[in-house]
């Protein structure tokens, strides 16, 4: 007998079904508090919207330091797989060729970058 998982997503703020291509996993901090949720492109529009004065306001965390010896990471590899799907989609509506899949040029996340900063 042969089993099959299938992982559904589901817009935390309306509760709509979404895709593995239209779920964006925002993760987010308030008062020391690690959160995360799943929403729609457009519930993340809005909340990204909302948050902006805030985040215009303020200035970035600094880093904490590590003992010596330890290993520095970056960012996770699904912080990586959202910031590609949304240069990615935001490539395609602005007219720049990209793949589905692999490396993305240098010249569209520049662009990106530069839009979105």
């Amino acid at each position: 007998m042969a089993r099959r998982e299938i992982t559904q997503y589901f817009d935390d703020l309306d509760n709509s079904p979404l895709t593995d291509n239209e779920v964006n996993i925002i993760r987010f901090s308030v008062d020391g508090n690690n959160y995360v949720i799943d929403l729609s492109e457009d519930n993340a529009a809005e909340f990204r919207a909302t948050l902006k004065p805030w985040i215009d306001a303020a200035q970035p965390a600094p880093t904490q330091q590590k003992s010596s010896g330890s290993r520095q990471s970056g960012p996770s590899a699904a912080a990586k797989r959202e910031r590609s799907r949304a240069i990615r989609e935001w490539a395609r509506a602005n007219d720049h060729d990209v793949s589905d899949r692999g490396k993305i040029p240098a010249s569209v996340i520049e662009a990106y970058d530069k839009a979105n900063s």
